[in-house]
């Protein structure tokens, strides 16, 4: 979210008479406009099912939302599946629901500027949403099984979304770029066809819907009951469509586990 959203966002939690708001939090994955435009159903869904006001928030990048999650500044945060697996490890968080299908890693060219191969890359330029984002671990993880480490072979530049990672390629700031099939649907067609997948590196879990560690079980099933039955509904099919997902379904602990992975490459990435 761009940090003058962000801060509304923060603004808006101080004001009084905002004390009962339920905060959904949600991944800065896109500008603060189309964040709020996009979770808009269901925000209004929570709203009217928990009859108490909800907002969104978020954060200016990975880390620090990642820190806001930890910190319990969200009552439901929609997360990255390796992110959940930590606050659900160190802090007791619970894992409601996950998106589906699975987010996919893209290594990505310009069309008018095709790379033959990875190895091209040296000397170059990868551009990329964020580097804790976990699909972006998967695709430097490949590169460095081609023989190109992040730093010395390339340099990786970090964007705001995935649209602007795509200008980044066209615009020739970079050679190549990491996105998913997800992000690749938000990116104006007419860009899109400006762009060439490479490679398809690797199918990871997707979003997770996350609640905090003190509610009772009660609770915690009534909420996983209120999502799933939101999927079911018409603004649900809608939300999920127009994000890129076609189901929500429970967070098993075997989904769950399916993150543990990166789990040490994301610690390393986190730590101060």
């Amino acid at each position: 979210m761009a940090r003058s959203g962000w801060l509304f966002c923060l603004t808006l939690a101080l004001l009084p008479g905002t004390a009962l708001a339920y905060t959904l939090g949600v991944l800065p994955i896109h500008s603060a406009r189309v964040l709020v435009e996009r979770y808009e159903p269901l925000r209004a869904f929570l709203e009217r099912n928990l009859k108490q006001p909800v907002r969104i928030e978020s954060a200016p990048d990975f880390a620090r939302f990642q820190q806001r999650t930890l910190r319990g500044d969200f009552d439901l945060t929609v997360t990255p599946a390796h992110f959940a697996r930590i606050a659900q490890k160190d802090l007791g968080f619970q894992p409601l629901i996950h998106l589906q299908p699975d987010h996919d890693a893209r290594l990505v060219f310009s069309a008018d500027q095709p790379l033959a191969s990875a190895a091209n890359l040296k000397g170059r330029q990868i551009a990329v949403v964020d580097r804790l984002a976990v699909t972006v671990m998967a695709a430097l993880q490949y590169l460095e099984e081609q023989g190109l480490e992040s730093g010395r072979d390339y340099g990786v530049a970090e964007h705001r979304t995935h649209v602007s990672v795509a200008h980044a390629l066209v615009g020739g700031l970079a050679a190549a770029g990491v996105t998913t099939s997800q992000g690749m649907q938000q990116i104006p067609e007419d860009l899109r066809r400006r762009l060439v997948v490479h490679k398809h590196i690797a199918d990871i879990p997707a979003f997770v819907f996350l609640a905090g560690p003190g509610l009772s079980r009660d609770r915690t099933e009534r909420l996983r009951a209120l999502l799933l039955d939101f999927a079911q509904r018409p603004e649900g099919a809608a939300f999920l469509k127009e994000t890129g997902y076609s189901a929500l379904r429970p967070a098993t602990e075997t989904f769950m586990k399916r993150s543990d992975a990166y789990l040490k490459e994301t610690r390393k990435a986190l730590a101060p």
